[in-house]
């Protein structure tokens, strides 16, 4: 399985110059609160997906005062390597692999596969349902290019679509909304064909995992909520909320509203759910996440952001019990104590390097 060996990070967030040689299934980061061990996590996460996981603006990852920055980092096994760069500068994304040039990043995108819990996921749970479609969006977009093809073609048409609606007077320009709403169910069509396909198994993943880590069974259950029940109905579902849209001035109905939702006893988990429940239901739906890709033969990398600080003593040693026996290239994880890390870890890895800033 292939790793990530050594990353060097130039003007990223707090780092101004710094290289770290990662030859190792386990990296633990320690370190004082504002030292980078975040930084450090997200730019892993960089390499992987040519964005950050925390900053929505690339101007945040660059080093104050300066004008860009650079995360370059170095795949592969002992004896086959390669070298993934990428560079923003004045408001411009590069990408090479090997320092050739790649001309998509979509292409790019699902090579080098990697799962993030932080602190502030708990939003899947309790947060509205965008969180919880970038969540699968983000999941299908690993595994399948043409998903996010579609997506990406999906989201630019809705933006085109609902700026005319803002901005146009009436009487509205029919025609012209046919063309934005065809373009919509013809690319709507495949993500919604995916997101079908996915919510025949992720729920039933999610179920057995929330079993190891809560060491309970629960009526917990996943459900998709799609705005029509076939791709096929999709242009007339958006001509029927034609009047609607209107009225509005945006999209009221389509692949960018739908939700996942998240029940307990047939009832909202983010109402009736216990915070215990809460984070158990999370790294269940992360480690179903996991276990999807390696069903299609990706292996992930995982990061752990203050992992510590989300799970309880027992839930951690389940969770690392579980990390410990799937095939996973690499696990990087943050701490404040290198300490109570190796001490956690103990039993569980025997290959662990330990980074302190």
């Amino acid at each position: 399985m292939q790793r990530l060996r050594s990353i060097t990070l130039t003007q990223f967030r707090n780092y101004t110059f710094r290289h770290f040689d990662l030859d190792a299934p386990v990296v633990a980061i320690s370190g004082n609160n504002g030292v980078g061990k975040t930084n450090l996590l997200d730019a892993v996460y960089y390499l992987c997906f040519t964005k950050s996981y925390f900053q929505s603006k690339e101007i945040n990852n660059v080093q104050e005062g300066k004008e860009g920055f650079r995360v370059e980092g170095l795949f592969g096994d002992r004896k086959i390597q390669e070298k993934s760069t990428l560079i923003w500068k004045e408001g411009k994304k590069r990408l090479l692999e090997d320092e050739v040039p790649v001309e998509k990043l979509t292409s790019y995108i699902g090579k080098h596969t990697a799962l993030m819990i932080a602190p502030d996921d708990i939003e899947l749970v309790n947060g509205a349902s965008a969180v919880r479609r970038k969540f699968f969006d983000g999941l299908l977009s690993q595994a399948d290019p043409l998903y996010l093809e579609n997506l990406i073609h999906y989201q630019k048409v809705l933006e085109h679509k609902n700026a005319f609606l803002k901005q146009s007077p009436y009487p509205i320009n029919q025609e012209l909304l046919d063309v934005y709403d065809r373009q919509l169910a013809d690319t709507g069509a495949y993500l919604l064909q995916k997101r079908i396909e996915i919510s025949d198994s992720i729920p039933n993943l999610v179920r057995q995992f929330y079993e190891s880590i809560a060491h309970q069974k629960e009526a917990i259950h996943v459900q998709y909520n799609p705005c029509v029940q076939d791709p096929a109905q999709l242009f007339s579902m958006l001509r029927y909320q034609r009047n609607r849209d209107i009225e509005a001035r945006r999209s009221t109905l389509g692949l960018h509203t739908e939700d996942w939702l998240l029940l307990l006893n047939d009832l909202p988990y983010k109402t009736h759910a216990s915070q215990g429940q809460k984070k158990s239901l999370l790294i269940s739906m992360k480690l179903a996440q996991l276990e999807w890709l390696r069903q299609l033969g990706k292996t992930p990398i995982i990061l752990l952001d203050d992992i510590f600080e989300k799970l309880d003593k027992e839930r951690l040693q389940r969770l690392f019990a579980l990390l410990s026996t799937a095939e996973i290239p690499q696990i990087f994880m943050t701490h404040t104590s290198a300490e109570d890390t190796a001490q956690a870890l103990k039993g569980h890895f025997k290959e662990v390097t330990h980074i302190h800033l």
